[in-house]
């Protein structure tokens, strides 16, 4: 799947692009089945799409965020100036990609963690191991950020007890 600069410009200065948001407490069962279904529905849609889990009230609230989403740009749609700084107008025919995106404080230093998942064409193409390559990264990044949370709450006791 291809899109021109002009077009992919006006979804993101427009945000007319498909946005879709689940929200998860503390302690219940990721929806992950929920995510791919949107992704499913709307990953070929003309304009962009943004799929987000907000776990414990998403990197807003020092939760955690999942994000799926289409740009032709390794960058969260809502980075807008950074976009429109990078896509060239008369840009013919850029590849429209499908990014993973995880969002909290552990992750990194930056609180962002972008990764490919494929082409839009190739995720079309092989569905069922885009998908497991996305629920795997997921559940690599929310180990990773129990085992960090669980560092730091062990490091915070050892402080208390001195």
């Amino acid at each position: 799947m291809q899109i021109t600069g002009e077009r992919a410009l006006a979804n993101i200065a427009d945000a007319a692009f498909y946005n879709k948001s689940i929200t998860v407490e503390d302690g219940q069962t990721v929806p992950i089945d929920a995510l791919m279904s949107e992704l499913a529905q709307h990953v070929t849609d003309e304009n962009f799409m943004q799929v987000t889990l907000n776990i414990n009230g998403g990197i807003e609230a020092d939760g955690t965020t999942l994000s799926l989403e289409t740009n032709v740009i390794n960058l969260p749609l809502r980075y807008q100036n950074q976009l429109r700084k990078m896509i060239l107008p008369d840009s013919e025919a850029l590849v429209v990609n499908l990014y993973m995106i995880v969002e909290n404080p552990l992750v990194s230093q930056s609180r962002l963690k972008i990764a490919l998942v494929s082409s839009v064409s190739t995720y079309e193409d092989d569905t069922d191991s885009a998908q497991a390559k996305i629920a795997s990264w997921f559940d690599e990044q929310l180990a990773h950020i129990v085992s960090e949370q669980a560092s730091a709450e062990t490091e915070a006791q050892a402080d208390v007890e001195i």
